[in-house]
């Protein structure tokens, strides 16, 4: 059976060479461990414990748990954990922790909102031959049998809308449903504990089913990629990945950035990337000023444009006559249809309306072209022609062109 996890699947689409060496190869990652990952750590656990004597019926106080959360601190502190900001110290960052655990307590103590029914419990989900596996940092129900799935997070709030969004905990809610027939709801709960924030969000059995067939699509492509040996590298949030030494995006820089500076520039690599940089350096100046140039004469040709429309149209003439050329005055109708970049609303009624008519298969997205032959084909049905004119209006345009007499 293929064993997957969010995280697993997430590491492909972030970038696929990178899930290649990690799950397909025996290769080890040059990995530090950053501070932000360690206080993440040491919060956890401290949160762990609290719910795990919970479970015992036994209440840890606020000093117990700093005092706990000292503890491991000490305990798992190395001197090769990464600080990359460099204004805040070690201490900086024990302290957040600790604002962090005073946070929660502060604001759920007696902690009686819920039934905790697992703490750190694994999920496990069986699609065929596929197998899903996570961890829920903590499953809880309160007393009108509504689920809650909680999860910790010692970093900056999320939207709504990424909540909303959001892959892992959604997945984890199609497990409780399997295994709790009796949860009709089932809450996904970020704990924001640096804030002392919460951000909640649900979701319906429909977009589950959305959820699960997106999962099996994205494995499938995971499996021919494997198949193929295709698995091109991304250049996505690349300061998480320890494989830098094998990626052709990111090798150079791995082997020239533990240079000393006398050798570094003696690199051939970083010697034609210098040459080629100055090279382009120099071809920016002299395009910048050909630009100037250039923007001062289509001003001008601007206003002369509107002079010979303005002269053609008082004399009902098409064709001015130059000396040795002449200028045409053309004019077309064209339906002006939304981008995305122009009116991403309009474009997605647009693209919408045209994938519920039996068209689709013609013009297979909102191409200029073939809707335009659509909407002048005398065989289109008239209330969809009419639908579409209103968001792709028809307008006119006119333009110039020089040709020889």
């Amino acid at each position: 059976m293929q064993q997957f996890s969010h995280s697993k699947l997430q590491t492909y689409e972030r970038c696929p060479l990178q899930y290649k060496l990690q799950y397909l190869t025996n290769l080890k990652p040059e990995q530090e461990e950053t501070i932000e990952a360690f206080v993440g750590s040491r919060v956890h656990e401290t949160l762990e414990l609290l719910y795990r004597d919970l479970l015992r019926t036994k209440l840890n106080s606020l000093a117990d748990l700093l005092k706990f959360y000292d503890k491991i601190w000490r305990v798992n502190w190395s001197n090769d954990i990464v600080i990359n900001n460099k204004e805040f110290k070690k201490k900086h960052y024990f302290d957040l922790g600790k604002k962090c655990i005073k946070n929660y307590y502060e604001k759920y103590s007696p902690f009686d909102q819920d039934q905790t029914i697992g703490i750190e419990k694994r999920i496990n989900l069986q699609w065929g031959d596929i197998g899903i596996v996570g961890y829920i940092d903590r499953l809880a129900r309160d007393s009108q049998g509504i689920y809650s799935i909680h999860d910790y997070k010692t970093g900056a709030i999320m939207e709504q809308k990424y909540a909303d969004q959001d892959r892992q905990l959604a997945l984890y809610s199609i497990a409780v449903k399997e295994n709790f027939r009796e949860a009709k709801e089932v809450r996904l709960i970020w704990h924001f504990v640096a804030y002392g924030e919460d951000v909640i969000s649900k979701r319906t059995n429909k977009e589950l089913a959305k959820l699960k067939n997106e999962m099996l699509s994205l494995i499938e492509e995971i499996n021919l990629a494997e198949k193929e040996d295709n698995f091109p590298a991304k250049e996505t949030k690349c300061e998480w990945c320890g494989y830098w030494q094998y990626c052709p995006k990111k090798k150079h820089l791995f082997k020239t950035e533990k240079l000393p500076k006398n050798k570094y520039l003696q690199d051939s690599g970083v010697k034609l990337a210098k040459k080629y940089i100055n090279l382009s350096q120099q071809r920016t100046v002299i395009n910048k000023r050909a630009k100037t140039k250039g923007e001062i004469i289509k001003q001008e040709m601007l206003k002369i444009q509107e002079a010979i429309l303005k002269y053609t149209q008082k004399h009902k003439i098409d064709v001015l006559a130059g000396e040795k050329m002449l200028v045409a005055i053309n004019k077309s109708k064209n339906y002006t249809f939304p981008t995305k970049t122009t009116d991403i609303e309009k474009y997605t009624e647009l693209e919408n309306l045209l994938k519920k008519s039996k068209y689709w298969n013609g013009v297979s997205s909102v191409n200029a072209q073939k809707v335009s032959q659509l909407l002048e084909d005398d065989g289109i049905d008239s209330r969809l022609k009419q639908k579409i004119i209103a968001l792709a209006p028809l307008e006119e345009s006119t333009n110039l062109s020089i040709r020889k007499k």
